[in-house]
């Protein structure tokens, strides 16, 4: 039989690493920061060595070059701030050699927070947002450009095909997309779809219709957390404009941690979300045009839990409190529906009551 692959010890790690990640270095334990994955930032150092080593074994395998210019703006100690109404973005580079050594703090106006703690180069990518090219606007563009903004507006929705959208990798996302969208809260570089043409042909044009491409496009959300990085990444207009969402109502970073405290627990209730749930919702209610939701939930959730338990839970509380939405479904993660279920037909009753008070003005 194999023999089990031995655990290395702190002092083990180091040595590879060739420093100390010391604790009281890291982000205010007063504020509760994530990764860029959006999983929390351990309180043991062991762990947040372990994760520093992992990110050090990386980068040893895709060097980037970086330009004079580049590595001078990462050696700053500088807060740099973006900012789009009472949307802002600061990135602070902490006091050490680590290479987790910047803090993004992300306030959007409804009071949404979210610290995250990143490396250098997800800090330069977050400094770094795509820019459109400069496009000569051709015959056609210009005729286009000289009719009213109204009758525009007509040609942009009536044009725009429906698409949907979903992560395809999320390692990917988080590196690239997710990263570095944060540096513009606009959401206007966001790259939504490479498929609809008017996004890449002006600045002009990407601003008029941007709306239209947001409102014709379906969100398939495998994870709270998807949500929550994607609807800071597509910004203002983003967030103004997404109508529909389908979305699977667990977190990678929540499972993580409830069952690395709880190992050996057999509680349903251990299913039910919480890391993430009011920042999902808090981001949710600021989609001013969202009409059509779908949930997915565990079906041994909804059978084996409580409904005492599942009506308490703080991140079911959230979605009954939240109005607005004409359309709510509640599937199983087979696509099965579970409305007729108890608990996702009052879940669905009365996240559609919700809706109705705030009509009624009650």
């Amino acid at each position: 039989m194999a023999k089990s692959r031995a655990i290395p010890t702190l002092q083990e790690i180091e040595k590879k690493l060739g420093y100390k990640v010391d604790s009281w270095d890291y982000p205010n334990k007063n504020t509760e920061c994530f990764y860029l994955d959006l999983r929390r930032i351990p309180e043991s150092v062991y762990w947040k060595t372990v994760r520093e080593f992992e990110e050090h074994e990386r980068t040893k395998h895709c060097k980037v070059e970086r330009t004079t210019s580049e590595r001078a703006l990462l050696e700053l100690d500088l807060v740099h701030t973006a900012g789009c109404d009472d949307d802002t973005v600061s990135l602070t580079r902490k006091t050490n050699d680590y290479l987790y050594n910047h803090t993004v703090d992300i306030h959007l106006g409804c009071g949404f927070h979210l610290a995250l703690l990143v490396t250098n180069e997800e800090a330069l990518n977050t400094l770094s947002v795509a820019k459109l090219r400069q496009n000569t606007p051709g015959d056609s563009t210009r005729s286009l450009f000289r009719l009213p903004r109204e009758i525009r507006d007509k040609i942009y929705d009536f044009a725009m095909a429906k698409g949907n959208w979903q992560i395809e990798d999320v390692d990917d996302f988080n590196r690239c997309n997710f990263v570095r969208s944060i540096g513009d809260p606009s959401g206007f570089y966001f790259p939504l779809s490479s498929k609809v043409a008017a996004l890449g042909v002006s600045r002009q044009m990407r601003q008029e219709a941007l709306p239209f491409a947001y409102r014709r496009t379906l969100f398939h959300l495998d994870d709270m957390d998807d949500l929550v990085k994607l609807l800071v990444a597509v910004g203002k207009v983003g967030r103004d404009n997404i109508e529909m969402v389908e979305l699977a109502w667990k977190s990678r970073a929540d499972s993580e941690f409830k069952w690395d405290e709880n190992p050996n627990s057999h509680d349903s209730s251990l299913l039910l979300r919480t890391f993430h749930a009011a920042r999902c919702i808090q981001l949710l209610k600021r989609c001013k045009r969202l009409h059509s939701l779908r949930l997915y939930l565990e079906r041994d959730l909804i059978n084996e839990i409580s409904p005492d338990d599942f009506k308490a839970h703080p991140g079911i509380q959230e979605l009954c409190s939240f109005p607005g939405i004409k359309v709510v479904q509640i599937c199983d993660s087979g696509h099965e529906p579970v409305d007729g279920h108890g608990l996702a037909k009052w879940l669905r009753e009365k996240m559609e009551s919700s809706t109705e008070e705030e009509e009624s003005g009650t």
